[in-house]
């Protein structure tokens, strides 16, 4: 019998015979596409929900608020925006779902981008988020942990040395891949501890706002009613706000300036929302994705939404208007000001974990998506290796005993992708020791964003061109030409806006293109 930790993430007649540029590839696989991966379906909707919610709510609900704020004249606007940002990305989660039930195949977006454009798109989709995206949005979250690890030491010390931090986060990096290098059970273990975690952090802060409103109808004068703006001022009143070194005054700005705000505002509140696609990279794991794909999404959809509105409703009424779009760790910030010392070290210690529940859930969906690279031949095939390789662990006597069945559930007990953990360690912690984090994220913001239009639209070509596939889930039309049409305007004003990042991203997709298209014609010679 086959090792399961051998099986391929796609059937053999796909992965020995592979496609041409223009073959699409359903043309050769079987009829039930479910049946294409040979991997154990021992994920539910439970834990597609938790991969979402610890992907999705992480550093960005709790850094972000600056960034929008900075860029709307009102925090009224500030809601407006963050609502849409969770419609927007929940138009693109919908779709998705469309496609991961259509083609449970693990690799999400490059095979979707592979079936529908071919081969090459594929590959740089591929390559541009293993070495680049998800690499950086960990060193990222790695970075944010560092800091709070430092604020806990000596949180009225704001002068933090920078190489220190590096190297905490590196420990908490290393930390982290470790624990999801076992087996994909402990991982989903951890996963479903930290939604907890993070959902927690969130109840909090709401909780926070709440009792501050409490406390104003009880007595105005009270200390815990927050500051006086949420209840004094008008919620939709243009007021001036910070961003950058310098003072934005909205009652003398022009509609094309005005919008190269809002579309850094709405970019802020999409990367916090950032990760509802991740399920779709394990979709050939979870049991009946037809039905518990769409369902896990819209209930994380849901419940991030909603989190972050309300999250945000708290953060205006517990601190001062003014100061909100000039602070990067506004809930610190909040707890510490109106309920003390304490519980600001309290939000920095869940805000720390929520960081680790996030690089958790990359980890995993990651792993996968370099095992189904690595079965397209994008990357070598080592990488695609699950668990510690059957040579290693048979004993040195060469007339040793035949392995009962014990011993081969023992031997699988590690599944996890060590090599491709492996990959991303080093990756991310090139990133963590010599990233220019801002400008990177710019940078990641634009690359996904380019990809994530592209696959939307490649949903809108399959309609059209293969109505015959099977669709369990099928949403309204409306909402990936929504997504489309918002998307372009998105990265075409970041491309404007930013054009040091956008060379740069059209350079590697170049290179990319290149390098597949030698990778092709070396495998036909």
């Amino acid at each position: 019998m086959t090792d399961a930790n051998d099986e391929p993430i796609i059937n053999d007649d796909i992965r020995e015979h592979p496609a041409t540029e223009t073959e699409p590839l359903l043309a050769r696989r079987p009829s039930n596409l479910s049946q294409a991966s040979s991997l154990p379906r021992h994920l539910t909707t439970r834990h597609a929900f938790a991969i979402l919610i610890t992907l999705q709510i992480g550093s960005g609900v709790f850094a972000s608020p600056a960034q929008i704020d900075s860029n709307v004249p009102s925090p009224g606007a500030s809601l407006l925006v963050w609502a849409l940002g969770g419609l927007l990305s929940w138009a693109g989660a919908a779709s998705f779902a469309e496609l991961g039930a259509a083609m449970p195949i693990n690799g999400g977006m490059q095979e979707y981008l592979r079936h529908v454009y071919g081969d090459t798109m594929a590959f740089m989709m591929a390559w541009i988020y293993i070495m680049a995206a998800k690499p950086s949005a960990m060193a990222i979250q790695s970075i944010v942990i560092a800091e709070s690890i430092g604020s806990i030491a000596s949180f009225s010390s704001p002068d933090l040395d920078p190489t220190l931090l590096r190297l905490v986060a590196a420990g908490a990096l290393i930390l982290i891949v470790m624990l999801n290098s076992v087996n994909t059970k402990l991982t989903m273990r951890l996963s479903e501890s930290f939604t907890g975690i993070k959902i927690s952090t969130v109840c909090l802060v709401v909780l926070g706002g709440l009792i501050a409103v409490i406390a104003y109808l009880v007595n105005p004068k009270s200390s815990l009613s927050g500051a006086p703006d949420w209840h004094e001022r008008n919620w939709f009143e243009t007021r001036s706000t910070v961003s950058g070194s310098g003072t934005v005054d909205w009652t003398t700005m022009g509609t094309w300036e005005r919008y190269g705000h809002f579309a850094a505002a709405l970019y802020g509140g999409l990367w916090a929302y950032d990760g509802w696609d991740n399920a779709n990279l394990v979709a050939s794991e979870i049991r009946d994705p037809g039905k518990a794909l769409p369902r896990a999404i819209k209930y994380a959809m849901v419940v991030v939404l909603s989190s972050y509105e309300l999250v945000n409703v708290s953060y205006y009424i517990l601190l001062p208007w003014d100061a909100i779009s000039s602070n990067n760790a506004v809930a610190v910030t909040a707890a510490a000001r109106v309920f003390g010392h304490w519980a600001g070290i309290c939000i920095t210690m869940l805000i720390a974990l929520s960081c680790c529940g996030s690089i958790t859930g990359n980890v995993f969906t990651i792993g996968r998506l370099i095992i189904a690279a690595s079965h397209r031949n994008y990357l070598p095939s080592f990488l695609a290796t699950r668990g510690i390789p059957a040579s290693t662990q048979r004993h040195a006597d060469p007339v040793a005993a035949p392995r009962t069945s014990s011993d081969s559930k023992s031997a699988s007990v590690i599944d996890a992708p060590i090599y491709a953990n492996i990959l991303t360690l080093f990756v991310t912690l090139a990133y963590v020791f010599f990233g220019e984090l801002r400008a990177l994220l710019t940078f990641t913001g634009m690359a996904t964003w380019v990809f994530y239009v592209s696959t939307v639209l490649g949903l809108l070509i399959l309609r059209r061109r293969e109505p015959q596939l099977d669709r369990p889930y099928k949403p309204t039309v409306l909402l990936p030409i929504l997504f489309v049409v918002v998307g372009v305007l998105m990265i075409v004003r970041t491309a404007i806006f930013a054009p040091p990042q956008s060379i740069l991203l059209a350079v590697l997709m170049v290179v990319g293109a290149a390098i597949s298209k030698l990778r092709r014609r070396a495998a036909y010679v």
